[in-house]
């Protein structure tokens, strides 16, 4: 072969690799995207802040590995504390039917509903997210008739849980 014909092959392989490299600031990760959703007030924020408290979460690029290790690493322990406190409150005010359903039935069905993320077949995985994001809002529903005890506490943990949720719907629903 001519020097000439090496060289307009080496030339040509590095235009390939060149052109397929990813720079560090190409694209935003998974969990960018994730946490980037219109219309949502401080979404973004409140969403980047959490997953970027997990650094493995930030190293993770397929979104069904993101979905259930996000599920595992902390959906499941923040929601089942969050539940304990409701229980907590439930018997604080054992006559509270409200947080009596919250504590038990709704919350219950919210942690279920991500549990069943980790084995759950890919293409059901949002149908665990809104079962879990529907729980909620039934249990806020529910709050909205309780009339003796302050409830803001449940509320604002509610709003925290349906953070967790949205973003295994978000991950799902691109599966």
């Amino acid at each position: 072969m001519a020097a000439s014909t090496y060289l307009s092959l080496l030339l040509t392989i590095s235009i390939f690799f060149i052109s397929h490299a990813t720079s560090p600031t190409s694209n935003p990760k998974l969990y960018q995207n994730v946490c980037k959703q219109p219309g949502k007030t401080d979404f973004e924020q409140r969403c980047l802040k959490l997953i970027e408290s997990y650094p493995p979460l930030t190293q993770i690029n397929d979104r069904l590995t993101f979905c259930r290790s996000f599920v595992k690493m902390v959906a499941i322990e923040k929601t089942t504390k969050a539940q304990e406190y409701v229980k907590q409150m439930m018997n604080q005010y054992p006559s509270s039917q409200p947080i009596k359903l919250c504590a038990t039935e709704k919350y219950d069905t919210l942690v279920n509903e991500l549990k069943a993320v980790l084995n759950e077949d890919p293409d059901l995985i949002d149908m665990d997210a809104k079962y879990a994001a529907d729980a909620l809002d039934e249990c806020e529903t529910a709050l909205a008739s309780e009339k003796i005890v302050n409830v803001s506490s449940i509320y604002t943990l509610n709003n925290n849980m349906m953070l967790l949720a949205d973003i295994v719907r978000i991950t799902a629903s691109n599966l």
